[in-house]
């Protein structure tokens, strides 16, 4: 067998045979070159969040200095050049987030303030929105006094989280008049550079914007808005904008704010809405996986599981919930990433106890749900988020903001492995390119004791156990849910499992038996009603090995999608293949036409934490080759 060479230390790496790891065998993949199923519509890009980390400086103890990662963490957002940029300056510092935080009196002056507002604002726009790209604007947080809150107080400290801001559930006044007079300020200041407060001072802004591209209407339904309570909301809001900062109409809106997809069959109804010709433009939507065990790599290919399951509910549920009622409204999934658990916990250390696996198990995660639904006609996929961190006291960040979300490393600024993955998307594929049919057929998985079978919804079939030289003696794990791990290191997820109906039940159909088939759904219910779940068993065969055979079509351990590129400078076709190793160890690949070609990777041979450049390349030597453990990458095909 010969392999890519991939590094000039190849020849001193220890080379693990693919058969050595458990999973399936060697990939072949299928490729039509000629069968376009689609021509692609997906922008791949991300969202930046309001976080002390990107700060021009910090302030200990009355000292100011530098902040230290500042310049690099600016700079690679513009290196990305991507377009649909969202930015969210959202409530836990509600300096950055609040324009006025406090109500106006008519006997004193009002509390506009764009103190903290203004720089982080900046310099997102100019490495963003100045280099010709589009943004998405999300000042989501609404000032606490508009709502019925008793205590609408905030910390003084403008870099002390405060997840508590956001209070009240329902406005004093009914009809958002007051609220969208709040946004109308708020986007005259941005965009035309000024606006008269409510005592009637102006208010001029130096720097406008008047050319913003887009802008996003709240977020995931804070307040505890309804479809309802949100449609009229939103009428009322982007009427006032449209009167008062964007009179031309330019701007284009986004709706739902990531709320439940649920809401889009009411929202996209114009009948719903009172003002028959607001723009309905895009919904945006929003997904996180995760995992049951921080620090073990073996338990992230629940990325994948999780992925799996949001992926069916936008193809059976979310698009064509949308297509029914106004299929020219364009879906921006942007917030896609991976929350681990324990996450905003005080007490981690600065590497937030993520050890380098992960940042490429949640990169490629990314890529997975990239690769399933541009085939859908998913017009943006925004990968969450620029940055994150632990406490860093010493920088006067005294508390942590999701570290497992960041795509930059906290100590360096420099792009983590999940930023080379979105960096790898950018500058490989584009809308425009021909999706062709790309196939990765399973393998048979060899006969084994103890063996495994799953069942993955929401399209639950049966899975099959079979002894064929004996008969099955025991089960040693069943559950219906959302089961973690992988065969021999199965687990469960508190917040949806049934093991302890579930294995005494797999137990009586099966043990005795030289063969059996469980089917979960409906006779296990229903455990966690609108997530999508799965059933894992490990059963034992009294002699010999067993197997087990899945009604639904089991995933491959490294999928693939084929794509033909047009390379924006020469206008040259180019063939390129996207690998995805869903799992935590190498998987060989046979790609039919690669030999000759090169290949681009983000994997356990670039630095996954920080580092200007994470992506590696070398010249295919062989059709077959290895993609390591949770790897991403790109093979370009030679002409």
């Amino acid at each position: 067998m010969a392999f890519v060479r991939l590094l000039p230390f190849w020849a001193c790496l220890v080379v693990v045979a693919a058969g050595a790891a458990a999973g399936q065998g060697a990939a072949r993949v299928s490729i039509e070159w000629d069968d376009v199923l689609r021509i692609s519509q997906t922008s791949t890009t991300l969202q930046v969040v309001s976080n002390p980390i990107l700060d021009r400086t910090f302030n200990v103890n009355g000292k100011v200095f530098p902040n230290p990662i500042h310049t690099n963490a600016w700079a690679s957002l513009g290196a990305l050049e991507a377009d649909f940029v969202r930015y969210v300056p959202w409530f836990p510092y509600p300096h950055v987030s609040v324009a006025e935080l406090d109500p106006p009196l008519s006997n004193k002056s009002t509390s506009w303030n764009f103190e903290y507002i203004a720089p982080m604002f900046d310099d997102f726009m100019n490495q963003t929105h100045l280099r010709n790209h589009t943004t998405v604007i999300n000042f989501s947080t609404q000032p606490c006094w508009l709502y019925n809150a008793k205590d609408c107080s905030y910390p003084a400290n403008p870099d002390q989280s405060d997840f508590g801001y956001v209070r009240g559930n329902a406005l004093k006044d009914p009809t958002a008049t007051d609220l969208a007079a709040y946004y109308g300020r708020l986007l005259s200041y941005m965009m035309k550079g000024n606006f008269t407060d409510e005592n009637g001072v102006v208010h001029v802004n130096p720097k406008p914007y008047p050319n913003m591209t887009y802008w996003e209407v709240f977020n995931e339904a804070e307040h505890g808005y309804t479809p309802e309570w949100y449609t009229h909301d939103y009428d009322v809001v982007v009427s006032k904008i449209r009167e008062v900062a964007d009179m031309d109409h330019r701007l284009r809106f986004v709706g739902i704010g990531g709320a439940s997809p649920s809401w889009i069959p009411y929202f996209l109804n114009r009948s719903n809405h009172a003002v028959k010709d607001i723009p309905l433009d895009y919904v945006s939507i929003h997904f996180y996986a995760g995992c049951s065990n921080r620090t073990d790599p073996n338990t992230y290919v629940d990325f994948f599981h999780r992925a799996d399951g949001f992926i069916q509910s936008m193809v059976n549920d979310i698009i064509p919930s949308r297509d029914a009622v106004l299929p020219s409204t364009k879906l921006d999934l942007d917030e896609l990433g991976v929350i681990m658990p324990d996450d905003n916990n005080p007490n981690l250390p600065i590497d937030a106890n993520l050890p380098d696996t992960y940042w490429h198990a949640a990169g490629a995660m990314y890529a997975y749900l990239f690769a399933k639904l541009s085939l859908h006609g998913v017009d943006v996929m925004g990968h969450s988020q620029l940055a994150g961190s632990p406490g860093i006291p010493e920088w006067n960040i005294p508390l942590p903001q999701y570290p497992s979300v960041s795509l930059l490393d906290w100590r360096t600024g420099y792009g983590n492995a999940r930023y080379w993955v979105l960096k790898l998307l950018i500058e490989h594929f584009a809308p425009g390119d021909k999706i062709v049919n790309t196939t990765v057929p399973v393998p048979p998985v060899a006969p084994s004791n103890p063996f495994c079978g799953w069942v993955v919804g929401p399209d639950y079939g049966s899975v099959t156990l079979s002894c064929p030289s004996g008969v099955i003696d025991s089960i040693e794990f069943a559950d219906w849910g959302m089961p973690t791990g992988s065969c021999g290191s199965f687990g469960v997820d508190a917040s949806c499992t049934t093991e302890a109906k579930t294995k005494p039940w797999a137990t009586a159909q099966c043990v005795g038996k030289s063969t059996c088939s469980l089917q979960p759904y409906p006779a296990l219910g229903d455990p966690c009603v609108n997530k999508v779940k799965w059933l894992a068993v490990q059963a034992n065969c009294s002699s010999g090995s067993g197997y087990a055979n899945n009604s639904t079509q089991a995933s491959p351990d490294v999928d693939a999608q084929a794509f033909v590129h047009t390379n924006a400078i020469t206008g040259a076709q180019e063939r390129k293949v996207l690998l995805i190793n869903r799992t935590p160890a190498a998987r060989e690949v046979t790609v039919p036409g690669a030999k000759g070609g090169m290949l681009f990777a983000v994997d356990e041979f670039t630095t996954p934490r920080g580092t200007p450049n994470g992506i590696r390349s070398a010249k295919v030597y062989d059709d077959s080759f290895y993609v390591h453990a949770y790897a991403t990458v790109v093979v370009v095909l030679p002409n």
